[in-house]
């Protein structure tokens, strides 16, 4: 299939809902999503916010002008009036009805992680329907990684999904779309900022879905330590328990954890990782420690502490 070109949507909020204290689900709308190609499962996109100092309305004549082009053209704008990329996973699409929800964490806005509220959380703690905004995304339907979707299991064998709250759409989004017998087979860890912010899927089909919040009566535990900590103990319940040295040398560069096979295994386990970068080399390690191919393991740094996504 012939890969597609990449090309901007203008849209409009058309609803907004806070799901619980760290998401709020937006639902972009407009003529132009009826051509968007949607492909399902954890499909990203990039939501483009106005430079600072700058307008909805400019922003969207701006991006009016760049075509196919976007990338070169983005890059080539002088800074301060260079808008804003951030990447985002589409959590449901009805490409028919010219409709895509996207569920934004609010970052820092309910103490999600560490650090100040980023430009994409405040924007989406503050829209209201009415709302202006350009998004980037594939022109036509269709499958794989040319449409920004890593999730690519072989079938059979037993299926993990790990992730902090960032990786909680995408998630959401695979654990629906699972046939039933595949949902048998899957468990997915989760790690979330407090209770409240569990969401349920629509349909998991019996999938075995862990919620593990960092505040609680006891205090606030550090991001990522229950996530690493529920992934140790699943995997000593079916091999010889797995180490993390935390004096190990790094064997991937943070910046650019993004290590997903080209051809998958069809071994026993297919593993599917993402959220803060330190914390998915971590859970990695463990996972390949017990004994997964890289070839099994999809391992995503959607963020990284301390740093903001240039694009």
């Amino acid at each position: 299939m012939e890969a597609p070109a990449y090309r901007t949507f203008a849209v409009e909020v058309s609803r907004v809902q806070r799901l619980c204290p760290s998401f709020v689900r937006i639902t972009f709308s407009g003529d132009d999503l009826v051509g968007f190609g949607a492909c399902g499962a954890d499909q990203r996109i990039k939501v483009v916010l106005p430079a600072p100092g700058t307008t909805a309305g400019q922003l969207l004549e701006t991006c009016r002008s760049w075509g196919q082009d976007w990338y070169p053209r983005w890059l080539a704008a002088p800074e301060p009036a260079r808008p804003l990329l951030r990447t985002y996973t589409v959590r449901a699409a009805r490409p028919s009805r010219g409709e895509v929800d996207v569920d934004f964490v609010l970052h820092g806005t309910s103490g999600s992680h560490a650090g100040a509220s980023g430009p994409a959380s405040r924007w989406a703690a503050a829209a209201v329907a009415g709302d202006r905004l350009v998004v980037v995304g594939p022109d036509r339907p269709g499958q794989g990684r040319a449409w920004g979707r890593e999730w690519a299991p072989p079938p059979g064998g037993r299926l993990l999904l790990v992730g902090d709250e960032t990786a909680v759409p995408a998630v959401c989004a695979v654990l629906e779309a699972l046939e039933p017998e595949a949902a048998q087979r899957t468990v997915a860890l989760l790690e979330v900022p407090c209770e409240q912010d569990a969401l349920q899927p629509v349909a998991s089909g019996g999938a075995q879905l862990r919620w593990l919040p960092r505040r609680g009566p006891r205090g606030e535990a550090q991001h990522g330590a229950l996530l690493v900590g529920a992934v140790r103990s699943l995997l000593a319940g079916q091999h010889p328990a797995p180490s993390l040295d935390p004096g190990a040398e790094d064997d991937v560069d943070l910046d650019l954890l993004w290590d997903v096979p080209e051809a998958v295994s069809s071994g026993d386990l297919y593993a599917w990782v993402a959220g803060e970068a330190g914390v998915v080399r971590d859970v990695r390690r463990l996972v390949k420690a017990a004994g997964l191919p890289r070839a099994s393991l999809a391992a995503m740094g959607y963020w990284r502490a301390g740093r903001t996504e240039a694009a």
